[in-house]
């Protein structure tokens, strides 16, 4: 399993102290939910420079500085800065030097859902326990290999736990997701 995939997916489970349920427990409990900042935004501005040649009624051609034609969708009741005064498509003029510039902000966060579960031992072996949990369902995990049990400060395996030991599992589960935005500001010269 990589790195990510463990940062990721981290589960933290107490047992009468700590117990981790390593299958999927269904969402009983108490849940809550968060969302945090997973690191630095990162920002990149992009420029696009033409001089208009045509225009429809949502749509503009441009010539950059090249020499080369390209087409441009404009959103409806978009305005471009022209000699500081804002204007629709339809009053900015055939010749007019136009500028885009683009900002584009990624922002890392993180989605966190924590899911908090008690419930009674009903059974253990060293590869699975069943438990009945506090609205009555009971349901069996599967429990890593060489996993130990934080109970009352001993650690203990799975094939030590008793029938009535009292469980609280804490399962956190992080979702790692990138908020995109975008700014565009358009300027212009008009034609002379």
């Amino acid at each position: 399993m990589s790195r990510t995939m463990v940062s990721t997916w981290r589960v933290v489970i107490t047992l009468a102290g700590a117990l981790a349920l390593a299958a999927g427990a269904s969402a009983q409990g108490t849940q809550t939910k968060e969302t945090v900042p997973g690191g630095p935004a990162k920002v990149t501005t992009t420029q696009v420079k033409g001089e208009l040649v045509f225009k429809g009624p949502n749509w503009l051609v441009a010539k950059d500085t090249a020499g080369n034609y390209k087409v441009y969708n404009v959103e409806p009741g978009r305005k471009a800065i022209v000699d500081g005064v804002p204007k629709t498509l339809d009053q900015i003029q055939a010749g007019t030097v136009l500028t885009s510039t683009a900002t584009t902000t990624e922002t890392p966060l993180i989605h966190r859902t924590k899911t908090i579960t008690k419930g009674e031992v009903l059974w253990a072996s060293s590869k699975s326990l069943i438990v009945m949990l506090e609205d009555g369902e009971t349901k069996q995990y599967e429990v890593p290999e060489g996993f130990k049990f934080d109970v009352e400060g001993q650690q203990l395996p799975a094939m030590s736990l008793k029938r009535g030991m009292k469980l609280t599992a804490t399962k956190i589960v992080e979702e790692p997701t990138n908020v995109i935005t975008k700014d565009i500001v358009v300027t212009g010269t008009g034609p002379k």
